[in-house]
């Protein structure tokens, strides 16, 4: 590569070198633009805990069914209370059954990620980071890029299974519906 100092005056020197170097480093520049500007929800997307580890506040992410945005109120994964000191905690909520509009809560189901136990409870001990999908779980319908949850008939009641390309999480059911006041 050759160097020449172009411009003296300048505070900083100007560097020329060989078209075909230049030209390699400004596909390389681009490259990491576009890996950097996708963020990790998407460049780790396999990584359940790159979206659920900083879920965002009520109304969290936009989960569709058949592909269309669902409201949170029938659907829906939030940040724990910040006032609790729960933000650390992903909520689950769902209609039940799945895709029935609801109006009330005793027909809404909650399940809670809480890796760092900030919850008081078993939700720590009950969360399952490299759970095995069971044979016989099927999609609820929902999806977000390409997470989707599953529910199995054999655990239903205990559980929800979120599943992303390379990673399936078991979370706990909350019953009753966990509450910060």
């Amino acid at each position: 590569m050759r160097r020449e100092r172009v411009g003296a005056r300048g505070p900083l020197p100007v560097v020329r070198c060989d078209p075909l170097i230049a030209r390699s480093l400004a596909r390389l520049a681009v490259i990491a633009l576009l890996a950097w500007s996708c963020g990790p929800s998407t460049t780790r997307l396999g990584d359940l805990g790159s979206v659920f580890d900083a879920t965002p506040d009520y109304p969290g992410y936009v989960w569709t069914r058949d592909g269309h945005a669902v409201s949170p109120e029938e659907f829906g994964t939030i940040a724990g209370p910040r006032h609790c000191e729960w933000q650390n905690a992903t909520f689950l909520f769902t209609a039940w059954p799945p895709g029935t509009p609801t109006t009330s809560s005793d027909r809404i189901r909650q399940y809670i990620r809480d890796p760092k136990g900030v919850i008081r409870g078993t939700f720590k001990d009950r969360f399952v980071i490299h759970a095995t999908l069971p044979k016989d779980a099927r999609p609820l319908g929902y999806t977000y890029q390409s997470i989707q949850v599953f529910t199995s008939p054999t655990d239903q009641d205990e559980a929800i299974y979120v599943v992303g390309p390379t990673a399936v999480e078991r979370w706990p059911r909350s019953d009753p519906l966990t509450l910060c006041i």
